[in-house]
Order: C-alpha cells, then structure tokens, then sequence
C-alpha cells in the first residue's frame, strides 16, 4: 500500500475513534418527560401511602370487590408503555446517528 492510502485510512479511523467517544445527548422533552412522569409516580405513591385508611378502627368493613382492572393488566399496561417509549428512543436515536458520516456497522451492514 502506498503512503496516501495508509494516511487516509488512519485518517478513517481516527473519524470512527472520534465519533464513538462522542456521547449522544438525549433531546430536552425526553428529560421534561421523565420528568413530568416521575413526579406524577411519586405524588401517586405518597397519597396512596399516606391515605391508607383508618387506623382508629376496630371493625374491618366488608371487602367490596373494586371496579378496576387490577395489578395484572396494570402491569401489562405499564411494560407496553415502557416497551413503546424505548422503542421510539431508539428509533429516533438511530435516525439521528445515521445522519452525519459516522460509519456503524449496525446502520450500514
């Protein structure tokens, strides 16, 4: 190999060494998001924490067969949320990492 090929193919390498070391920054309504979702979670867990009932009561009522769905579906909801939401991050982290010339062997087989 010639002199010209070898500089331009270390110059290659370097770009690749460069763009791998760069952190992908995660857009701003991705953190709002979090965030807003977080504080719903915990004002959720305090008032079902703090409002448990009352203590002072010696006589347990009847249980009354509660209208919701139940921990199961809520569970299940909660996973295919959570499976949309990586999935569309990752989406949009791969369309903007495909955008400048980065070579990855994961966007251009």
């Amino acid at each position: 190999m010639d002199e010209a090929a070898d500089d331009e193919r270390e110059r290659a390498i370097e770009a690749v060494l460069a763009s791998s070391r760069r952190r992908p920054s995660s857009p701003r309504w991705l953190w709002l998001t979090a965030l807003v979702i977080g504080v719903g979670c915990a004002i959720a867990f305090t008032v079902a924490l703090v409002g448990g009932g009352d203590a002072s009561s010696s006589a347990s009522p009847a249980p009354t067969p509660s209208p919701g769905l139940g921990f199961p579906s809520g569970l299940a909801l909660g996973v295919g949320i959570g499976i949309a939401i990586g999935w569309f991050a990752a989406r949009r982290g791969q369309a903007s990492s495909s955008v400048g010339d980065d070579h990855s062997s994961r966007n251009r087989p």
